[in-house]
Parts: structure tokens; C-alpha cells; sequence
């Protein structure tokens, strides 16, 4: 899905893998640019072509993992790579990504596996016409404003 709201574009693949995904970066990136990122199949290796993920040139990125589902060290490498990414966000810290993946504490909405740590908190993103977006972390509502594209 393409989400297009004035100059805005946010894209959501679902659980597209990594196969079908290259063909709509390769040869020719039939998507364009985003804005907005919502990493694809809980960021698991399955899905999230580098092609694709760094061809979208998204200025930030949502993974909506689990603590143990998705949020794989080598996509985590890939999303955070991508040309023109400002932030990674995460709903969950990724456990078996350790401190080498994970983004800073601030931009994960759950940080943890306890109760008192996953509280089932998110990321929330208000979005203009204009293509400028807000992302805000629920938990301790750390907040980004990006500005629109030039």
C-alpha cells in the first residue's frame, strides 16, 4: 500500500518478500521516494530487500517487530543504511539483535520483555499535506518533526 495524503507517501508492503520486492526496485524503482517507511514483514529477513529499501530513500522508518518476532540484526543494518534515513523507530526492543542493531532507548516504544518494560505502547505518526510528518513514541512521547521535502 502506497498511502499518498497531498506530498506525503508512506508505504506498508505487509509481508511482501524479498523476491517481489526486487522487482519493483530492480531495474527501474517503480515506487519513487518516500517520506515514511513501515519496514516490511516485522523486519525479518524474509522481506526487505536492500534494493528496495534503500532505492525508497525514506527520510524515516517504523519496524513494527515484536521482541522476538522480526527485527533481524542484517535488516536492521540494511534500514539503518538506507541513503537519506533519519530514524529508525521501533515498537519493541529486538532480542536477538542485541545493542549492535538496536536504535537508541528513546525511539523504542517497549524496551524490554518484562511486564513493566512492554506495555504495549506505540509508534504514532501525524502527517501534512505539505509532505512535513510527526512521529511520536507513546511511551515517553520522545517527538520528531520532519520537515517537508524541498
Amino acid at each position: 500500500m502506497l498511502l499518498t495524503f497531498g506530498a506525503f507517501r508512506f508505504l506498508d508492503l505487509g509481508d511482501l518478500t524479498q523476491d517481489l520486492e526486487i522487482q519493483l526496485a530492480c531495474p527501474t524503482n517503480r515506487i519513487g521516494e518516500v517520506d515514511l517507511y513501515l519496514t516490511t514483514h516485522h523486519g525479518s529477513g524474509q522481506s526487505n530487500a536492500q534494493a528496495l529499501v534503500h532505492a525508497l530513500k525514506a527520510r524515516a522508518a517504523v519496524m513494527n517487530n515484536g521482541a522476538r518476532k522480526g527485527g533481524d540484526l542484517p535488516i536492521l543494518k540494511v534500514v539503518r543504511s538506507a541513503p537519506g534515513l533519519e530514524d529508525l523507530w521501533m515498537l519493541h526492543y529486538a532480542v536477538a539483535a542485541g545493542s549492535e542493531g538496536n536504535v537508541a532507548e528513546p525511539l523504542i516504544a517497549n524496551p524490554g520483555e518484562a511486564p513493566e518494560q512492554d506495555r504495549g505502547f506505540g509508534i504514532r505518526v501525524s502527517a501534512r499535506a505539505d509532505g512535513s510528518f510527526t512521529v511520536v513514541n507513546e511511551r515517553n512521547n520522545v517527538t520528531k518533526t520532519y520537515a517537508a521535502r524541498r
